[in-house]
């Protein structure tokens, strides 16, 4: 429910969303129509529906003091965390995919620059500040009696399998999982639930670092590398 207290903090939480949409709203100049992400959905609406849902998301978890947006003396210490954690999934993927060779998005810089820190918000929106808000709003009513910290952790594990559930339908055939398919799944959902953490622990701007990192390092580097190295 939105509150009072959530509506004064709109005015910090649309700036600080504004700056870190800022990838997002200069991402048609860079690239143009994005059909394999967006399908028939006009860019430009898709954009502004991110943002302003982002707003209202990040306010509401703001305002009930679960979450926070930026915390100045702590930010540091949480991106240096959540680059590190973010480096060592990188790793992980990387010798899997010397072997596997994964199915594989890759978009060369200059284009890249712009891409994925759009994508990287656009994700932290959609599979972390929205379903989190949501099922905290739905949930939070329901089980009154639960400790609220506890609630927040077991809204992190549900909200921590969507983005697993995406890309194993998304990515993959429809033959049988095979090894890898569960790797996949286990890794992205470890991704997600120590993505929530540092979110829970720091801040956004600390979870969104978290995802920049790996996209820098998996598809930026690597994606060049790889082209080098399995083809």
């Amino acid at each position: 429910m939105i509150n009072r207290r959530m509506l004064l903090g709109l005015g910090p939480t649309s700036g600080l969303t504004g700056i870190l949409s800022l990838p997002v709203i200069c991402l048609p100049a860079a690239l143009g129509p994005l059909d394999p992400y967006f399908g028939s959905i006009l860019l430009l609406p898709a954009i502004a529906a991110v943002i302003a849902v982002g707003v209202v998301s990040l306010g509401f978890l703001s305002s009930r003091g679960w979450f926070e947006i930026y915390l100045r003396r702590e930010c540091l210490t949480g991106v240096v965390l959540a680059a590190t954690l973010a480096t060592l999934f990188a790793v992980a993927v990387i010798l899997i995919d010397l072997r596997v060779v994964f199915p594989y998005v890759h978009v060369p810089p200059p284009q890249a620059l712009l891409f994925y820190p759009a994508m990287a918000f656009a994700a932290e929106i959609v599979f972390h500040a929205l379903p989190l808000a949501l099922l905290l709003v739905v949930l939070g009513p329901l089980f009154k009696t639960l400790d609220s910290d506890r609630l927040v952790w077991w809204c992190s594990l549900l909200t921590s399998c969507l983005e697993p559930i995406f890309q194993m339908g998304w990515g993959f055939s429809k033959e049988p999982f095979s090894w890898a398919d569960v790797y996949v799944g286990l890794h992205v959902f470890a991704f997600n639930f120590l993505q929530l953490y540092v979110f829970r622990r720091y801040d956004f701007v600390s979870m969104y670092a978290f995802r920049l990192v790996y996209y820098i390092e998996w598809h930026i580097v690597w994606g060049y590398v790889r082209l080098q190295v399995l083809f």
